[in-house]
């Protein structure tokens, strides 16, 4: 887990997966990010890692090399080859649709080594820890730690196996990834974010369209009531 800037303009001092956005440059990737066609979410992945841990996924193995602000340029220099199948892909989670701004968000689950350590650049990310994702768990509980709402679903899947080898073999043997749009209901002192498994589902469907939906939410907001983290921080 990493944790954001204080100072970001969304989701300050939150504690994240290591990630970022697509760039434009991923899509024509150096070939050491692996042979064409390339899957543009896994060399987004790989950079990312690069330049926000400093750790590389390569063909012979982990490495560490430290944070970068030039991902394809360290890798052209160093002659290794990025092995693009280690990202192994679980989960998609997009933004509400009352939203105007919205994500499009791919997890990925690579197994490392024990002993690998990360780096960070202590600008946009200033900590980093490996946790059990048990452990994570309990502190957003006890209020040590902020999560957002896809982050803590995901962390829940990882806590069901109780070893690295397990969670990975059946992570690989999903099919399809189907994405998740939750759904927003918000009451008089909460808001809430519902998944299609939840009972609440089918009612909130029409409060989507409702155009007043988000100034309730941050009525709810002003009055101190209950709402997920990434929406008590930023913009």
């Amino acid at each position: 887990m990493v944790r954001r800037t204080l100072d970001a303009r969304f989701m300050p001092g939150m504690w994240v997966f290591p990630g970022g956005a697509l760039d434009d440059s991923d899509a024509n990737p150096p070939p050491a990010f692996g042979p064409p066609p390339v899957d543009v979410w896994r060399v987004a992945a790989l950079r990312e890692m690069i330049e926000e841990t400093g750790i590389w996924l390569t063909s012979d193995g982990i490495q560490e090399h430290g944070v970068t602000e030039d991902a394809f340029g360290d890798v052209i220099a160093s002659g290794v080859m990025l092995d693009p199948a280690r990202l192994i892909y679980f989960a998609n989670w997009i933004t509400p649709a009352v939203f105007p701004i919205g994500f499009d968000t791919r997890f990925f689950l690579a197994h490392v080594d024990s002993d690998t350590e990360g780096a960070i650049d202590g600008d946009e990310l200033i900590d980093l820890a490996w946790v059990p994702a048990s452990e994570v768990i309990d502190r957003e509980r006890r209020g040590d730690w902020d999560l957002a709402y896809p982050t803590r679903q995901t962390l829940d899947l990882l806590s069901d196996e109780t070893s690295v080898e397990r969670l990975t073999s059946r992570l690989r043997s999903i099919e399809k990834v189907e994405p998740v749009q939750p759904r927003l209901l918000v009451s008089e002192s909460d808001v809430r974010l519902i998944t299609p498994d939840e009972p609440e589902w089918d009612a909130a469907e029409a409060a989507q369209t409702d155009p007043t939906i988000l100034q309730r939410m941050t009525a709810v907001l002003e009055r101190k009531g209950v709402v997920p983290a990434e929406f008590r921080h930023g913009s």
